[in-house]
């Protein structure tokens, strides 16, 4: 066994004695942990601490912020396709400000161009035409398209 130099310390030599602590989780959590510790043969602690490193992990990787992106990408498609048809069929103020709002959303967070769009619903506020409506479905499509290519990488060729 080697003796201690000048420039260890002692923790460096001998090993540090664990120190306990209590966390408070509900009943259904500490059952659940127990069974799934007790199915890898390892202790509860070791489970919940490898949980966290796996769950950690996941989150870092890039497949899971893809994943992630186009999740937000397709709430606000959906989210904006809902603004607009309602507007459609409820003509009252409160439709139309709220897919202004929307339309105004997805131009300043997505970084799409809904100018075209937004010219469409304050035309069809001023004059409800069949062919306004059709017009405003097709730049809805445009855009989901937009939304969901975000993030991908570009094709040439």
């Amino acid at each position: 066994m080697k003796s201690q130099t000048s420039n260890q310390t002692p923790t460096q030599v001998q090993p540090q004695k664990t120190t306990w602590k209590l966390i408070k989780v509900p009943d259904r959590a500490y059952y659940f942990i127990r069974e799934r510790a007790k199915a890898r043969k390892m202790p509860m602690w070791q489970f919940v601490v490898s949980s966290i490193n796996f769950y950690e992990s996941a989150m870092s990787d890039k497949v899971v912020a893809d994943k992630t992106k186009a999740q937000n990408n397709s709430y606000y498609s959906v989210k904006l396709i809902m603004a607009v048809t309602e507007f459609i069929h409820r003509h009252n103020d409160a439709s139309y400000n709220n897919a202004k709002k929307i339309i105004a959303q997805v131009r300043d967070r997505k970084h799409i161009d809904v100018s075209t769009l937004d010219k469409l619903v304050d035309m069809y506020r001023e004059r409800r035409k069949r062919s306004y409506v059709r017009a405003m479905m097709q730049e809805l499509v445009r855009i989901n398209i937009e939304l969901m290519m975000q993030g991908q990488p570009q094709q040439t060729g």
